[in-house]
C-alpha cells in the first residue's frame, strides 16, 4: 500500500511540474550581454528606430522594418481592417498608446544570426491621460540580404530561441 501511494504522489508531482519550467537551450540567453561590431549594428538600428517612432516619424521608422513585417502589417490591416501590429505604433498613437521615451537597456545574441535588444519605454496612455515608465519591451533585429532590419517587439515579454526559429522562416540570411 505504502508503494501504491508513493507512486501516486510521485507521479502527481511531476504531472503538476509539466509545462511550468522550460529548457534552458530553449530560452534566448538571459543576461549575457552581446559584445562586437554586430551586436553594436543591432542595438545602433533599434536606437535609430526607436528615436523617429518617438518623433512620430512614421516613415522613417519604417525604412528600417524588415520586408516581411511591412508584408505582415499590410496582411492584417486586409484581413482585420486596421493595421494591428506591434510594428505599426502609429495605429496606436490616437487610441491607445505612444511613446514618450526610452532607454536601451541590453542586447542578447538571439538564434539564426539574430539579436534580441532589450529596451525600457515610457509609454502615454490615451486613455488613461498618463505616462507609465519603464515597460519592457524586446525587439528582433536580423540580417536580410546584407543589410539590418528591425523585424518585432514584445511588450512585457522577450523572443525565445524556439519563437525565432519557427515564427520567422525565411526572414534571415543564413550565418
Amino acid at each position: 500500500m505504502r508503494t501504491v501511494f508513493l507512486c501516486a504522489v510521485v507521479s502527481s508531482s511531476i504531472a503538476l511540474a509539466q509545462g511550468t519550467e522550460a529548457p534552458a537551450e530553449e530560452e534566448a540567453p538571459k543576461g549575457a550581454e552581446a559584445t562586437g561590431p554586430e551586436a553594436d549594428a543591432a542595438k545602433e538600428l533599434v536606437n535609430k528606430y526607436l528615436t523617429a517612432v518617438k518623433a512620430k516619424k512614421w516613415a522613417d521608422a519604417k525604412k528600417m522594418l524588415h520586408p516581411q513585417t511591412i508584408n505582415a502589417i499590410a496582411e492584417r490591416k486586409k484581413r482585420l481592417g486596421k493595421e494591428d501590429h506591434p510594428m505599426s505604433p502609429q495605429s496606436y498613437e490616437k487610441t491607445e498608446h505612444y511613446l514618450k521615451d526610452y532607454k536601451l537597456k541590453s542586447v542578447v545574441k538571439g538564434p539564426v544570426g539574430t539579436f534580441i535588444v532589450e529596451t525600457a519605454e515610457d509609454n502615454f496612455q490615451v486613455q488613461e491621460k498618463g505616462v507609465v515608465e519603464g515597460e519592457m519591451a524586446t525587439y528582433l533585429v536580423g540580417k536580410k540580404d546584407g543589410k539590418w532590419w528591425v523585424v518585432d517587439k514584445k511588450r512585457g515579454e522577450t523572443f525565445t530561441n524556439d519563437s525565432v526559429k519557427l515564427g520567422y522562416k525565411g526572414y534571415f540570411d543564413k550565418p
